[in-house]
């Protein structure tokens, strides 16, 4: 199988994978909670692996794809010996970033356009316009990170808004350990 580009928008393959989970939801599940043997990492590496682990042992039982939980458990131990320690992606430190610049003169909670948020984002990160990809990846990271949900999120001319706590984000930056940037 070819290489994806490191900024692939990965969108289309997330959804296809939640059918997937959806459909064999028994296997799946099993691979993930039931199989202490196929997790290796632990922690926020453990966390973020453990989907991608579940589904490739799913893939080399069920799909006869020989080979891919052997590659993929290398690659999360790789990933997770790269990332010495760091617990965010750089698109995630970014868009917290972002949102700390956009809300440092907010008191309590402040509604942000979501697009104006791309774009910061894509500014600290210096992209282009294409390697961004669609803007979807940034509301899933905004949810991951608890930052909004339904009742904090609404529609507008321009697009989504979705309204941040600054005390929230900031906890959240203290957490993570993500540095401010200065303007």
């Amino acid at each position: 199988m070819a290489c994806l580009p490191p900024n692939v928008d990965g969108s289309e393959i997330r959804h296809q994978l939640y059918t997937l989970a959806l459909t064999h939801f028994e296997a799946i599940h099993r691979n993930y909670f039931d199989r202490p043997d196929l997790h290796k990492l632990h922690n926020r590496s453990g966390e973020l692996w453990s989907p991608l682990v579940a589904l490739a042992a799913f893939f080399e039982e069920d799909g006869g794809v020989t080979g891919l939980l052997d590659a993929i458990s290398e690659a999360a131990l790789w990933d997770e010996q790269m990332s010495e320690g760091k617990a965010l992606s750089d698109r995630e430190e970014a868009v917290l970033q972002a949102l700390e610049l956009m809300t440092r003169n907010a008191v309590g909670e402040m509604w942000i356009k979501a697009a104006e948020l791309r774009e910061r984002v894509r500014g600290l990160l210096g992209y282009s316009q294409e390697q961004m990809g669609a803007a979807q990846w940034i509301v899933h990271i905004l949810k991951r990170m608890q930052l909004t949900d339904p009742a904090r999120r609404k529609h507008h001319v321009g697009g989504q808004l979705y309204a941040v706590q600054r005390d929230e984000l900031l906890d959240i930056m203290r957490r993570y350990d993500v540095a401010h940037i200065e303007s």
